[in-house]
C-alpha cells in the first residue's frame, strides 16, 4: 500500500484519469500511481517539447501502417475471392 498525498490536478487531467480507469478496468489512483512511474522512468534531462514531437511522428507512422493493413486486408479478401471463384470453374470441369 502506498502512502497517502494530496495533489492539485486540472479539471481535464482528472475527467481523463477517471475515463482511463473506466476504460481499463483499474481505480482512479491506480491511473495516477502509473502515470507518476511513466513519469519517473523517463530521463530527468527529457526535453517535453522532443516528446511530444516524437509521440506526434509515432502516431502519424501508427496511422500510415494501419492505412497500409487496411488496403492489403482488402487486397487479400479479393484475393480469396478469385481464388474461390477459380476453384469453383475447376470443380466444375470434373
Amino acid at each position: 500500500m502506498g502512502l497517502q498525498t494530496t495533489i492539485y490536478i486540472t479539471p481535464r487531467q482528472r475527467k481523463g484519469l477517471f475515463a482511463r480507469a473506466r476504460k481499463r478496468k483499474t481505480s482512479f489512483s491506480e491511473e495516477l500511481r502509473s502515470a507518476v512511474d511513466f513519469y519517473l522512468d523517463q530521463p530527468a534531462d527529457l526535453n517535453p517539447k522532443e516528446l511530444e514531437m516524437l509521440a506526434r511522428e509515432v502516431k502519424t507512422s501508427a496511422e500510415r501502417s494501419a492505412a497500409q493493413l487496411d488496403a492489403m486486408t482488402v487486397r487479400v479478401n479479393q484475393t480469396a475471392q478469385r481464388l474461390e471463384q477459380f476453384q469453383r470453374k475447376i470443380d466444375g470441369l470434373k
